[in-house]
């Protein structure tokens, strides 16, 4: 099991930071990211999968993990194909693991882009 950084872009998607783990492999965790305040967090995950489970973990403290949720339902950001996807939970921190699988290489993408109100705090 490997920690695998990530690499951040702000210069690709106006508005938007998009922070790249690849190549995520058998039992590997993404390094987690800190999320900014009030952001929508968008998650592409893609590759070959060779049986592996991909979930999206976040934690307010960095040292006790829970799976995300996905946007609109209750179902946990556990994917073991393709997919893009929101989620529920603003945490403060963010990661994904692999978990299981053979001849796995996957990529994750994270968009966060501020959510802008006009309500105050």
């Amino acid at each position: 099991m490997a920690v695998i950084a990530n690499t951040s872009d702000r210069n690709t998607a106006a508005g938007m930071v998009l922070f790249t783990w690849t190549p995520l492999t058998t039992d590997d965790t993404g390094a987690p990211i800190s999320t900014g305040y009030a952001s929508d967090l968008t998650i592409q995950v893609f590759g070959t999968f060779g049986g592996a489970t991909v979930t999206f973990q976040g934690s307010n403290n960095g040292t006790n993990w829970h799976p995300l949720t996905q946007r609109g339902g209750t179902a946990n950001m556990a994917y073991t194909s393709a997919a893009n996807h929101c989620c529920n939970e603003m945490p403060a921190f963010i990661r994904p693991i692999v978990a299981a699988g053979t001849g796995t290489s996957v990529t994750v993408i994270l968009a966060m882009s501020a959510r802008y109100s006009k309500t105050g705090y």
